[in-house]
């Protein structure tokens, strides 16, 4: 909830304090340099260690204080150095989430489980855009900030009573309840070659992610909208995204690869309605159509969340799944760095339909890759109940 009010004002934010398209951009892509490196750290130090609990305090602590900043700094600077506080922290908790999912349940259950967790979090981001879209037509974007450090210390208070670190491996087998004890990756032994394609298809998606959206808020603010129709933009987005997690994680189980490539087909679509609506609509009309785009969005949004993260535990061995976690996080992050970074250049100097095309290309461009993955692990597979 903290998270939603806070990030779609960030490169708003940059601007009004006196920076431009690529100040704007150059704050999305901070954050997300600062997320690659959070997950590169997490992913090399989790395996082999329970200790789970003061990655996610440190990230709700390090939460706190970047809304504080943005509250007080006067700063282009001091923005972005928040904006790095912010990419760092958050970037701590989810993989841990997700490494706990893989090593308490069984693997046909990761997607069911994986889309639970990301629709608790759709919920609290839907509310938080709820409350982002009212406050910002009756006070100020700087107390907004202020708001999401608040709720970002209550999370941490509430963190820090609720949440124990789980038992050590060794405990959990003496008791009988790690599930799924013998499954190792889909692919056995060398893995390194569908993973890296796996990767490769990753990074295009994600930068093509970024190219198109990281300036959605200025673009929507370019077509005539207000700073509560951005908010409703990113809103039709999240509700749809949690209301359809359940739909996702049914048709995700066991086909993480093919339902990723519908996901990149529909999202550059998607991306052609945007250059589509600056070109014919550049309007309240066109400000309507973007926010309907946005929709469909939200549910290819949910399948990368669910599928994603899934698919790169599943062709990992399971002792090299913390690392796998962080590497594909990382990929994510930075392809979101090098998708921000390009963003604002290419808006600046050949305008927004040349960067939503781009940005459509680049989503076209990961399906092959995903097919060809896709069909390794599935001629891999061991036969129906093996495990």
């Amino acid at each position: 909830m903290a998270s939603a009010a806070m990030t779609p004002l960030i490169p708003v934010y940059v601007r009004e304090l006196g920076g431009g398209l690529v100040e704007a951009s150059l704050a999305v892509a901070l954050y997300n340099l600062a997320a690659a490196l959070a997950s590169i750290i997490l992913g090399r130090v989790s395996d082999g260690t329970m200790e789970r609990r003061k990655y996610v305090l440190g990230g709700f602590l390090g939460f706190t204080v970047a809304g504080v900043m943005f509250y007080y700094v006067a700063s282009v600077t001091y923005a972005l150095l928040a904006s790095v506080i912010a990419g760092f922290t958050t970037a701590l908790c989810v993989p841990i989430a997700v490494l706990l999912i893989t090593e308490t349940s069984s693997e046909d259950e990761w997607e069911r489980e994986i889309g639970r967790f990301n629709r608790v979090g759709g919920l609290g981001w839907i509310a938080g855009l709820a409350v982002g879209t009212m406050w910002v037509r009756f006070s100020s974007d700087r107390e907004l900030f202020a708001f999401s450090a608040v709720l970002g210390g209550i999370s941490l208070t509430y963190a820090f009573t609720l949440i124990r670190d789980p038992p050590s491996r060794e405990e959990v087998r003496v008791r009988g309840k790690l599930r799924g004890e013998g499954e190792g990756g889909r692919l056995k032994g060398k893995a390194t070659g569908p993973f890296a394609l796996y990767l490769a298809s990753t990074f295009l998606m994600f930068t093509s992610t970024s190219l198109g959206y990281s300036l959605l808020p200025i673009f929507l603010r370019d077509m005539t909208a207000t700073n509560s129709e951005v908010f409703l933009a990113y809103f039709s987005s999240s509700a749809v995204s949690a209301a359809t997690y359940s739909r996702v994680e049914r048709i995700s189980r066991g086909r993480s690869f093919y339902v990723q490539r519908g996901a990149s087909a529909g999202r550059a679509v998607i991306l052609a309605v945007f250059a589509l609506s600056w070109l014919m609509a550049r309007s309240k009309d066109g400000v309507a159509a973007v926010i309907v785009a946005m929709m469909f969005s939200g549910f290819t949004w949910a399948i990368l969340n669910v599928a994603g993260p899934a698919a790169a535990v599943r062709i990992t061995l399971r002792e090299k799944r913390g690392e796998a976690i962080g590497t594909y996080n990382a990929v994510v992050s930075v392809s979101s760095i090098a998708g921000s970074a390009l963003s604002g250049v290419v808006a600046q100097n050949l305008g927004y339909p040349a960067l939503f095309v781009s940005a459509a290309s680049l989503a076209l461009a990961s399906i092959p890759l995903l097919r060809v993955v896709g069909g390794g692990v599935g001629r891999q597979q061991p036969p129906e109940g093996a495990c």
